[in-house]
């Protein structure tokens, strides 16, 4: 009896030690042969580093692209179905989004992720439907009265609540986190130009606005679904526990605000017989005699905007004034 259990527990250890080893020979192999890219561990992918490296993941998922020489493949948790190519390179995005677009759908491994926030919108939409909602933004922005409208909410914005809250920051001599700052200016200003609603992000106390948390929340939640394998995130979503909880109750209060606002646009619309009055993208849609959108397309369409204007244009914003700032006689000569 005694020389049974002690067998076994050797073969216990002796397996034990055959993994280990394995486990070790991979690493090792791994760390020999992919010169392109972060370490790709077994088992698990790339996941440990994207944990590791997640207080500073924008540095080191910058210094992974330079050493890879812009462009390196990655692979999730088994079982995940997370694999793919990480690229900056210009040819590289040139091929995907133009040459052959048609090639490189989003899938269902990424709409299945996203849907919760975006629904059926446009960032989450392939083949005719994104096909259609392509063509009806690019048919209302590009159209001469939605950009004097977008120019003057932008001109408003700027000098109404941007430069009295720069001034306030002056006169008390205080300090403010600027990409914070920008970050509101230009959800104010994507707001006022999608929706014709005015958000109140870049009022003078900045305050709290729960749609903007919650906004900001849900993008951050679902964007860690790509970190955990479906067989994790999917329970959760199910059992309604942990960060699916917390994500559910983001997206609520995300749809809450556009669904309200389609409604209340709409109850316009009946009210006035035309929107007339207004160049904002939402009321340009309603407003089309062509044809009926339905308050559901309306609502991820303008989540969809709100997410494509918001961190695009404030990363910009705040990298264009870093850049003035280290560079004293560009400043000198905007100055003049």
């Amino acid at each position: 009896m005694g020389f049974s259990v002690i067998l076994n527990w050797l073969h216990f250890w002796d397996v034990a030690a055959a993994l280990m080893s394995l486990f070790i020979f991979s690493c090792l192999l791994q760390r020999f042969t992919n010169k392109n890219g972060p370490m790709l561990w077994p088992v698990l992918g790339i996941a440990p580093s994207l944990f590791l490296n997640a207080h500073t993941i924008y540095d080191w998922a910058t210094m992974a692209l330079i050493k890879a020489g812009g462009t390196f493949p990655y692979r999730g948790v088994w079982f995940g179905g997370s694999h793919g190519i990480i690229t900056l390179d210009p040819s590289n995005i040139e091929y995907m989004l133009k040459t052959r677009f048609n090639n490189f759908p989003k899938g269902k491994y990424y709409r299945e992720r996203f849907h919760d926030l975006l629904g059926n919108g446009i960032f989450n939409a392939d083949n005719e439907l994104w096909m259609e909602q392509r063509r009806l933004a690019t048919s209302e922005m590009h159209s001469g009265r939605f950009m004097v409208h977008s120019y003057a909410s932008m001109q408003e914005l700027v000098h109404k609540k941007l430069l009295r809250l720069m001034e306030k920051v002056v006169v008390s001599g205080s300090s403010i986190d600027l990409q914070e700052v920008l970050l509101r200016f230009t959800f104010d200003n994507i707001c006022s130009v999608a929706l014709g609603v005015d958000s109140g992000c870049l009022d003078l106390d900045l305050p709290q606005i729960p749609f903007v948390k919650a906004f900001e929340e849900a993008t951050e939640l679902t964007i860690f679904r790509f970190m955990v394998p479906p067989f994790v995130w999917k329970p959760m979503k199910l059992f309604g526990i942990g960060f699916e909880k917390r994500l559910k109750e983001a997206t609520k209060i995300v749809h809450c605000f556009a669904e309200s606002t389609v409604k209340d646009r709409r109850e316009e619309l009946m009210k006035l017989g035309s929107l007339e009055d207004r160049s904002d993208l939402l009321s340009r849609l309603m407003d089309s005699e062509k044809q009926q959108f339905s308050d559901k397309f309306l609502s991820d369409f303008c989540i969809s905007f709100i997410l494509a204007g918001r961190d695009t244009s404030s990363v910009g914003l705040a990298w264009f004034f870093w850049l003035v700032q280290k560079h004293p006689v560009v400043e000198k000569k905007i100055l003049k």
